[in-house]
């Protein structure tokens, strides 16, 4: 192996093409083989993408291939936090799919194996990289917001070709609406709006695609560390096209999705203006900057420092979805946050 850091990818499915590719073409790194529980489908992945990878045979043949230094888990989340604890436990640096995990427990076991191991990590909440968000944070920097009043974030990407008893609709599987995408939503609004300390929530049955063993709609009320308040919203059952909106209202101005207004930074301008960008509003995983994740992690292994998606840094957006999930069982009490 000539890169200096072999990767090993653990599930063959539809996001794993994107690591693929990503991995197989930055000098660092060379995809060295990929574990799928369905045989053949690994093989058939690395081909797709012209890599001569190895298609491990079981999880064990896998974790033995020391030639590997960093392992992507992009397998369905009822398994993820095995496979990430064990990453750690042998060494190696990890890109944490979303969710992190299905559990508070199973993501605070992540943390504490990773922390215990020192290995580095980065989870795919992909949309940070997204070019319209990399310029709301630089703004959010540079003082056009200030200080949070109102913020909200939505996933709506309704299931249109979800079949039933697919893992996608099963509880078991995925959670809930919000661990299942919604995190994404929670992840941003956490990212650019600050610490959530309290949630309650209310979740609706599915009207539309009937097959799932979860409620797809829920919606959230925040309370935010700073005193500001928020709502986030969860949809996968409905007649809407993909769409991920993040509005936020603070002391300096105001930022809708890529539409900015502040009489104090910018006194001319008498309603929104807008920057041309690349929107979230995809659900594609091509459409998705993994390109711009990876090389961000790759800098975090070579000059040594965390990630700011690490799994110390997720934790905290993982530690509000279970909140939120804990209002929804207990029919809408507020539940404060712990994401110590």
């Amino acid at each position: 192996m000539n890169a200096k850091y072999g990767v090993g990818l653990l599930g063959a499915g539809w996001v794993a093409g994107e690591y693929v590719k990503v991995f197989r073409d930055h000098p660092l790194t060379e995809v060295v083989g990929i574990y799928n529980r369905t045989p053949g489908k690994a093989a058939r992945l690395l081909q797709t993408h012209g890599v001569e990878g190895t298609e491990y045979a079981t999880l064990d043949e896998f974790f033995a291939d020391e030639r590997i230094q960093i392992v992507v888990s992009c397998t369905h989340p009822d398994v993820r936090a095995a496979h990430c604890i064990r990453a750690a436990q042998t060494g190696r640096h990890i890109v944490i799919e979303k969710p992190v995990a299905l559990s508070h427990q199973e993501t605070a076991d992540i943390r504490e194996a990773v922390f215990q191991a020192g290995v580095k990590t980065v989870t795919s909440f992909v949309l940070r990289w997204n070019p319209q968000f990399v310029t709301v944070r630089k703004l959010i920097d540079d003082g056009v917001l200030g200080d949070l009043i109102y913020g909200e974030a939505d996933y709506w990407h309704p299931a249109r070709r979800a079949q039933p008893g697919s893992p996608y609709m099963r509880k078991d599987v995925v959670g809930s609406a919000f661990l299942s995408g919604g995190c994404h939503a929670v992840d941003m609004l956490r990212y650019l709006g600050g610490e959530v300390r309290e949630v309650s929530a209310f979740a609706a049955p599915p009207k539309r695609v009937h097959s799932f063993d979860f409620d797809p709609v829920v919606v959230a009320s925040l309370k935010f560390a700073n005193d500001g308040v928020g709502k986030l919203s969860a949809l996968l059952d409905g007649d809407t096209p993909y769409r991920f909106n993040c509005r936020l209202f603070g002391t300096n101005g105001s930022i809708q999705n890529n539409e900015v207004y502040s009489s104090t930074n910018y006194p001319g301008a008498h309603e929104y203006w807008s920057f041309p960008t690349i929107s979230p509003n995809s659900g594609d995983v091509t459409h998705h900057p993994f390109k711009a994740e990876i090389e961000h992690f790759l800098e975090c292994l070579e000059n040594d420092v965390e990630s700011h998606a690490s799994i110390y840094d997720s934790y905290k957006s993982m530690a509000i979805c279970f909140a939120i999930d804990e209002s929804v069982a207990k029919g809408g009490q507020p539940v404060k946050v712990s994401g110590d």
